[in-house]
């Protein structure tokens, strides 16, 4: 009856549109006030020193990086770039689109700043340049996931301290998944772009290709100093954090000079605001989770899972199927803190690998960001485009099959995400 008071009640606060941090606290509150034996002030004190982690500080000041990169013109130099190494094959600026989102993903690590970015820029610019505005938005909105599977990845850091994996191995991990649907987008927008005659010749030019990547460097830098920084056993990823704010502010000040001084603590107060909202749901979890604990509901699921699928594979595809449903309701980092908490205990017993099992949930719940109702790239790029989401349902399929057939293949082939780990660490 707990399990069924808890769940019920946070499904029932989600249809009434309470913010989802708040849900989750409230239900927790609910079944032990239902249960009538332990106090609520439990809940409040998992809340509290759930906060108490080193591994968490990094979620804020990756998040105040992005800020900081996104406000100084990073994007419009990084598209310049892109542009000029690939823009003259066929479907180019899809392709440089698609190669912009990952080179920004390497810097914020967040989703639907990528979607902002990139897509104020190359949305209009797409359409003016002969592809359809329905094209250029899908490009943008699906590529755009890259920046959560793709180190540094904020979602990488809330799964870490969820599961206690250590988070420069998860970082390792997200290389080649991250590359590889980054190749998968670019061939499907090369046969649609030739299939429908999108885009015109540009001529490739190597001086154009050197001014843009000497302009791009200093933000092309970023990702090298966190990750060689980290692989390096320089500093740990939250060090590597600290690093990379005081870098950005460098670049804002002395090298882009953009923004202005006086607008850079407009750009910290927004990155407290998206940092807070975070915190105060992985907290909110905490005092969840540990409901979900006393009531043994990870147990309950484990002999649930081990009696009806026959094998780890037959368990990662259950998983990547729940992922699809609860990422049409909930966004990414929402679902993340839900999830691991339920389904980690239930990989061990499979004999997964964490790091394997963490980058399967991450690449399936990354499809939620372009999936409807709650799809967060899909309502930026909606709302830059101009475009109804109702009209962009039918474009999105075959985008949305290829972030699916990503997810399958790292489920199929653990050594996708293994591979390198092992080479680093």
């Amino acid at each position: 009856m707990s399990v069924l008071i808890l769940f019920g009640s946070f499904f029932l606060f989600i249809i009434l549109k309470v913010p989802i941090p708040f849900a989750l606290g409230i239900s927790s509150i609910i079944t032990l006030l239902w249960k009538g034996n332990i106090t609520i002030m439990l809940v409040a004190q998992r809340m509290v020193t759930s906060m108490e982690s080193f591994a968490l500080l990094a979620i804020p000041l990756f998040v105040l990086t992005g800020e900081l990169i996104n406000s100084s013109g990073s994007g419009r130099r990084l598209v310049r770039f892109a542009d000029a190494l690939i823009g003259h094959i066929t479907g180019g600026l899809a392709h440089t689109n698609i190669l912009a989102s990952m080179f920004f993903g390497g810097i914020s690590g967040a989703a639907s700043a990528d979607t902002a970015a990139i897509g104020s820029i190359l949305i209009p610019t797409m359409s003016e340049s002969g592809y359809s505005k329905s094209f250029s938005t899908i490009v943008t909105i699906t590529s755009s996931p890259i920046g959560i599977i793709i180190p540094p990845s904020i979602a990488m850091v809330i799964y870490g301290w969820l599961s206690g994996v250590p988070i420069p191995r998860l970082f390792a991990a997200g290389f080649i998944p991250g590359i590889l649907v980054g190749l998968m987008l670019m061939i499907l927008s090369y046969y649609i772009s030739k299939k429908n005659n999108f885009g015109r010749k540009k001529n490739f030019s190597l001086q154009e290709l050197w001014q843009s990547f000497v302009d791009a460097l200093p933000a092309l830098f970023l990702p090298i100093i966190i990750l060689g920084g980290i692989f390096g056993g320089i500093f740990t990823a939250t060090e590597a954090a600290a690093v990379a704010v005081m870098y950005g502010l460098f670049i804002c000040i002395f090298v882009y000079k953009e923004p202005k001084i006086s607008e850079i603590p407009k750009v910290f107060m927004h990155a407290c605001k998206v940092s807070g909202g975070i915190i105060l749901l992985i907290a909110m979890t905490a005092g969840f989770g540990w409901v979900m604990t006393i009531e043994r509901i990870p147990l309950k699921l484990s002999q649930f899972f081990l009696n009806i699928t026959p094998n780890s594979l037959t368990f990662l595809f259950s998983v990547i199927f729940i992922c699809l449903i609860v990422g049409c309701f909930l966004t990414p980092t929402s679902a993340l803190v839900l999830l691991v908490p339920i389904l980690f205990p239930v990989s061990k017993n499979f004999a997964i690998d964490p790091l394997h099992f963490g980058l399967v949930l991450i690449t399936a719940l990354a499809i939620g960001h372009v999936t409807p109702p709650v799809g967060l790239c899909l309502y930026v790029g909606s709302n830059i485009s101009e475009i109804p989401i109702s009209d962009l349902v039918r474009p999105l399929i075959p985008f949305f099959l290829v972030l699916l057939f990503l997810s399958i293949l790292i489920a199929c082939f653990p050594q996708l995400v293994l591979v390198v780990p092992e080479l680093f660490f």
